[in-house]
């Protein structure tokens, strides 16, 4: 399998090597005739981009083969360590891992988010700072790239949407170019629109409506870990794009109720 990047790349030299850095980010496409254009693109135009730096291949493809060495010691370090196992320098990134192998999981969409956020911590810990104020600088630059990575990886597994596009992405399928959207999907979501809209400041009303939100988004993961599980990419990328909106509305709702989703 050919091996693919989140949207964009650019080349950076850092003390260590040259390195790819890939801003993953979402601003989706909408395509919509009639006067519904303006309401409905208006769910992700003026949304703010969420954009993480993550360095890796978006492959879940075996990384046996990948093995790097030690740029202190040149003995072989495994893909996902952070450390050397013989002199416990740190690495830099590697390049051809993903977040699931970076936390150690399966490829799977169901994840344990209680599990994930623990080994976050964990992972962290190991990268704290404080532990490389008196190492050379270079240390010091590849334990951020490795933070910095980590936090992407985070980010990626901890989010629904982010995970399920992750995971198609792998695939081959884009959610960039999806441009034909079920006609029911976009209906449902002016609806919503116009209940948040009539709401205006009425605090039960948008509880209400974000409690209803967040129900049909648990459905849609449910299904999305299903067609996962049954290699139905193509319905599963129906639903990643059905969840993109529903998610975006929860986002609104939730800045409406003064906390995030």
């Amino acid at each position: 399998m050919n091996e693919r990047y989140f949207i964009s790349f650019n080349k950076k030299k850092t003390t260590s090597d040259i390195s790819t850095t890939c801003s993953f980010y979402y601003q989706p496409k909408i395509t919509l005739t009639n006067n519904n254009n303006n309401r409905l693109s208006s769910l992700f135009i003026n949304s703010h981009k969420q954009e993480y730096t993550f360095k890796y291949s978006t492959s879940t493809t075996n990384h046996k083969h990948h093995q790097r060495s030690c740029w202190s010691c040149k003995m072989n370090v495994e893909p996902k360590e952070f450390f050397c196992s013989i002199c416990n320098v740190v690495q830099a990134p590697h390049q051809r891992i993903n977040p699931f192998d970076i936390f150690s999981i399966k490829p799977e969409y169901n994840v344990d988010l209680k599990d994930i956020s623990n080994r976050f911590k964990q992972l962290q810990k190991k990268l704290h700072p404080d532990l490389f104020q008196t190492l050379s600088k270079k240390e010091q630059d590849l334990s951020k790239d490795q933070a910095t990575a980590l936090n992407g990886a985070y980010n990626i597994l901890r989010s629904p949407f982010l995970r399920a596009e992750f995971m198609l992405n792998d695939k081959g399928l884009d959610l960039e170019n999806v441009s034909d959207v079920d006609p029911e999907v976009l209906m449902e979501i002016l609806e919503i629109r116009e209940e948040i809209e009539a709401a205006e400041e009425n605090e039960d009303a948008i509880k209400e409506i974000a409690h209803t939100n967040r129900q049909k988004m648990n459905q849609v993961e449910k299904k999305l870990d299903q067609l996962f599980k049954e290699n139905n990419y193509d319905e599963a990328l129906n639903q990643a794009v059905y969840l993109r909106y529903l998610t975006r509305i929860q986002e609104e709702v939730h800045k409406k109720l003064g906390f995030h989703v």
